[in-house]
């Protein structure tokens, strides 16, 4: 007689998160710190969110192609400039260049649904998605 359970009441081991080892200064206490300083994390030349299409987002993926090094995404329809949010996501910045330049929010909620991503990066928030055409600098992308 064994005392295991049947194997029909086990239950599989979930998968780990892949987590990176962050550099120090990096962690989730600091982020809250900058959060908080007089730093201007969204780094546009607006003050406030301005209508953003997927066009004038694609722009900005930190690549060579890009019209500059920040990364810009969105979620939830809310768009996002994450450059200085990079090297403080605990999965690396690889997971987050995922998204870069577009629409990240079905990989957000399969892999971060509990996180509350409004406060997260909030700081970060530099416009709304709209369609495209309908973006404050949209007259100025060249259409290629």
């Amino acid at each position: 007689m064994s005392l295991m359970p049947p194997p029909s009441t086990t239950k599989s081991t979930p998968k780990p998160a892949h987590k990176v080892a962050l550099q120090p200064g990096y962690g989730p206490l600091d982020w809250a710190k900058l959060k908080s300083s007089q730093e201007d994390l969204r780094q546009v030349e607006w003050q406030h969110p301005v209508p953003i299409s997927p066009k004038m987002m694609s722009l900005h993926r930190g690549k060579a192609n890009s019209v500059d090094d920040e990364i810009w995404c969105s979620f939830n329809g809310k768009v996002y400039n994450v450059t200085r949010y990079l090297p403080f996501h605990p999965g690396g910045e690889k997971e987050v260049l995922r998204v870069a330049g577009r629409d990240g929010t079905d990989l957000f909620m399969k892999t971060h649904a509990w996180v509350n991503l409004d406060y997260m990066l909030d700081e970060c928030l530099i416009g709304f998605l709209v369609p495209n055409g309908r973006g404050v600098q949209d007259a100025l992308i060249d259409d290629d």
